[in-house]
């Protein structure tokens, strides 16, 4: 009860501090701590630590007060709806040019708290924050690789479409800062060519996924391929939150502007904002992410092995490299080519 309450004043104060605070995104807590440290690092804990989010979850927290307790929604659940707020996000992370706005930040903290909350009473905390809260589904979904639990996990309606619709928009981010989307970030009307392109995208990884579930399916093995797409996909999501060293520039502030959340000069745990640097050169920065993008893939081949009795799996590694390398490419090759 602590923890949740001390994550919805968080949440509060970054909401406060994004609308109200200063404009500078260096000095507003906002884009710092959801964007930047919070997404990925969530991320990293569910697949290290396991249920992190359960103790942190402000959505949850503040349902339960207003919303009531309620029971686990029972039978085989459907999270097709969520695929909407995951479509959402990336496309605030991939297309929208200001994402790192204090402004922009704190509206679409504000926003999606108040939709999920009132989702919570109007159709019931339980049946809305197991369909439609994505974060929520997916910090639990990964929170089963580390307890061993992903490889006997029977995914929900719609996780595949789910899982491949946010790794392909998150790629498409990439791609659209790079030099093979190029002179189309100043075209008339690139905004809208940029939301058709990620939704494209987006809908590319979810058909990739589903037929590659349905093949599974076939072969006798349900679920593999969703199971094992969701710490494939984290890693994308890892990595791509890496780049142009936003989450470490995010975890070298977040010390002063926890202290100074608004950027009104205020410096109560002598936390002064110091010099930014950039931890890692360009080529080494590519090196972790590949470490990233690797490693989640082995783990999704790893589940994929075990959930799959006829899978070997020094196979099943191979087919991680080759994903790896593959994801890698996509988001690498122009930026290093350029360089």
């Amino acid at each position: 009860i602590a923890v949740r309450a001390l994550s919805v004043l968080l949440m509060a104060v970054a909401v406060a501090a994004g609308r109200l605070g200063s404009e500078r995104e260096l000095d507003n807590l906002a884009p710092a701590l959801v964007v930047g440290t919070a997404w990925p690092g969530l991320l990293v804990l569910s697949a290290t630590l396991g249920p992190v989010w359960r103790w942190l979850d402000p959505w949850d927290g503040v349902a339960r007060v207003v919303a009531g307790g309620g029971g686990e929604e029972p039978g085989h659940r459907d999270v097709r709806l969520a695929v909407v707020a995951a479509l959402a996000w990336t496309w605030y992370l991939s297309v929208y040019p200001d994402t790192l706005s204090p402004r922009a930040v704190g509206l679409t903290l504000g926003v999606y708290a108040v939709v999920t909350v009132g989702g919570c009473l109007a159709l019931g905390r339980a049946w809305w924050l197991s369909r439609v809260e994505v974060f929520g589904i997916l910090f639990g979904w990964l929170a089963r690789l580390p307890r061993g639990l992903l490889p006997s996990w029977s995914p929900p309606r719609g996780a595949a479409v789910l899982v491949g619709a946010l790794a392909g928009g998150l790629l498409f981010g990439e791609i659209r800062r790079s030099e093979l989307w190029g002179e189309l970030n100043v075209v008339p009307g690139a905004m809208l060519w940029a939301t058709l392109a990620m939704v494209g995208s987006a809908a590319v990884g979810a058909f990739v996924v589903q037929a590659l579930e349905r093949w599974a399916s076939r072969e006798g093995a349900p679920g593999s391929v969703a199971a094992a797409a969701v710490p494939a996909a984290a890693s994308i999501a890892v990595a791509v939150s890496m780049a142009r060293s936003r989450l470490f520039t995010s975890l070298q502030i977040l010390p002063s502007v926890l202290g100074d959340p608004f950027g009104l000069g205020w410096d109560p745990f002598g936390m002064e904002p110091q010099t930014l640097s950039a931890p890692l050169a360009p080529v080494r920065l590519a090196l972790v992410q590949l470490a990233i993008l690797l490693a989640g893939h082995v783990a999704g081949a790893v589940v994929l092995a075990r959930r799959r009795p006829g899978t070997r799996v020094p196979g099943a590694l191979a087919l991680a490299f080759l994903m790896g390398v593959t994801t890698t490419t996509l988001v690498h090759a122009p930026g290093l080519t350029h360089g």
